[in-house]
């Protein structure tokens, strides 16, 4: 109670005798009275001289006001500072004027009393009753209560739908990881018996080829040492009486006629090895089978791990090309543009290089052609010509698929033609450098349509692409980088 008492008065010292409120701007007068700055130029509005001080009378020969800067900071302190929540009797009260908190003010979000209500504080204010204000507030709290306890309901909804996703996808996953490895070890254990199998028929074959050769051989061996008995026969009785020979000759022109009858024929090489036919053909097949077993899922998210995002050099397009502003689509324009002639900038194909340097490493993007009927995708060497003449082909650096005439082809020496069963509308380029290998694919149906390999690329490629002209209002559609995403 002592404590009320104390602020009370303390705030009793900080309140303007004049308006009754807190000071503003406190200043004192001569006589040394405190009034707020406003309060007492409005009391002396119109004085010219002797001005009376509204606290004590006391006049004063000039209007003097000193700033009381302690004062000021007092009063911000006293607004402050707070009485107890209740009387002894548990009725709250204002704390400035000690009478029951009946009205709340809407504008300052607080409760007041009646004498509060009529001050200049609180009279233009919205004030309603506390019990009509609390059920107000109340209602409202309710409201965003149930809402919040739905929008909770909700999330908990979500989350739950989330965790099954997780154990969902893991689930997934080690089925997958599962599978993948049963998959190559039942391929390690198949390539095994296959690689025992296929030693055995080749020993065996080696056993039995052998053994003809050397039977063989010791015919042959026998033949000559027949031969040689022979020979060394003629040469003796070539050196004998004339007599003596003519005994004999018969008998040895009898031996001759019987080698010349047995002469041995032109010799027959050993068949070659019969493994191919007979196995190769068999593991293949049973190669291929086990492959397809794997799902195509593993290829294209190993394709798609090298994702390159691939824009367009708007420095390397010839002046009839029209490029999206980030880059990412190209179509022929109906005139050509006001644009400076650089050395990168192609004069005499309608082309457009990408921004991106292939030096490195494997890279993978995505072409949409649309209903387009003629167009050039590929890569091609940077330092190709620009303004002169040169052919879409490995030869001058350029490795390209085109569609003319609703035929597809890959640009190799000489021309590969490629054979799809629907249209192509968006073709996917999978680059290995250091492997000198460029694959195409259909992103429709995720096939492989064409690779070269084996190709010597230059020091740095670059994207290649050609919309080619307008047929009849024919082709007029863009060519445009889809986004793909590294999986």
């Amino acid at each position: 109670m002592a404590a009320e008492t104390q602020l009370r008065s303390l705030k009793e010292e900080a309140t303007c005798s004049i308006c009754l409120e807190y000071f503003t701007d406190p200043v004192n007068v001569e006589c040394g009275h405190v009034f707020c700055l406003s309060c007492i130029t409005r009391c002396w509005e119109g004085l010219q001289t002797d001005f009376p001080c509204p606290q004590c009378r006391e006049t004063s020969k000039t209007k003097i006001f000193r700033p009381v800067w302690q004062l000021a900071n007092m009063v911000e302190l006293a607004k402050h500072l707070h009485a107890p929540s209740a009387t002894p009797q548990g009725e709250n009260r204002c704390l400035e004027h000690e009478e029951r908190l009946k009205l709340f003010c809407a504008d300052d979000q607080k409760p007041i009393c009646v004498i509060c209500r009529e001050s200049r504080d609180h009279k233009p204010h919205s004030v309603l009753p506390i019990l009509e204000a609390a059920q107000e507030y109340k209602k409202t709290l309710h409201n965003h209560l149930e809402r919040l306890k739905k929008e909770l309901e909700i999330l908990q909804t979500r989350e739950a739908e989330q965790m099954r996703t997780v154990t969902d996808m893991e689930e997934s996953f080690k089925n997958q990881t599962e599978k993948i490895m049963n998959t190559f070890e039942l391929l390690k254990r198949f390539l095994e018996k296959e690689k025992q199998q296929l030693l055995s028929i080749l020993e065996e074959e080696r056993e039995e080829k052998m053994t003809k050769i050397l039977k063989k051989l010791s015919k042959l061996e026998k033949q000559q040492s027949t031969h040689r008995d022979l020979i060394t026969e003629i040469e003796g009785t070539c050196q004998q009486q004339d007599l003596v020979l003519l005994k004999g000759v018969h008998i040895i022109l009898g031996r001759c006629d019987h080698m010349k009858a047995e002469k041995p024929q032109e010799d027959v090489p050993v068949e070659q090895t019969t493994l191919q036919s007979r196995q190769h053909a068999s593991w293949q097949d049973k190669l291929l089978e086990l492959k397809a077993t794997i799902p195509v899922e593993l290829e294209w998210r190993y394709i798609k791990s090298y994702a390159t995002a691939v824009t367009l050099d708007p420095d390397t397009a010839h002046s009839y090309l029209v490029l999206s502003e980030a880059g990412r689509s190209v179509r022929l324009g109906d005139k050509a543009q006001d644009l400076p002639d650089t050395p990168q900038r192609f004069t005499n194909y309608i082309i457009v290089l990408g921004r991106e340097r292939l030096s490195s490493g494997r890279h993978y993007w995505e072409v949409e052609m649309g209903d387009k009927t003629a167009w050039d995708l590929g890569v091609c060497d940077e330092a190709v010509s620009r303004k002169g003449e040169f052919f879409i082909s490995p030869k001058y650096g350029v490795w390209t698929v085109w569609l003319r005439n609703g035929k597809y082809k890959a640009l190799t020496s000489p021309p590969t033609r490629l054979t799809l069963r629907a249209p192509l509308r968006a073709l996917g380029l999978f680059l290995d450098y250091e492997a000198g290998r460029l694959s195409v694919y259909n992103v429709d149906d995720r096939s492989l349509l064409f690779t070269v390999s084996g190709a010597s690329f230059p020091p740095t490629l670059r994207p290649f692409f050609c919309p080619h002209l307008t047929e009849g209002g024919r082709n007029a559609g863009a060519l445009r980088v889809l986004p793909v995403t590294q999986e």
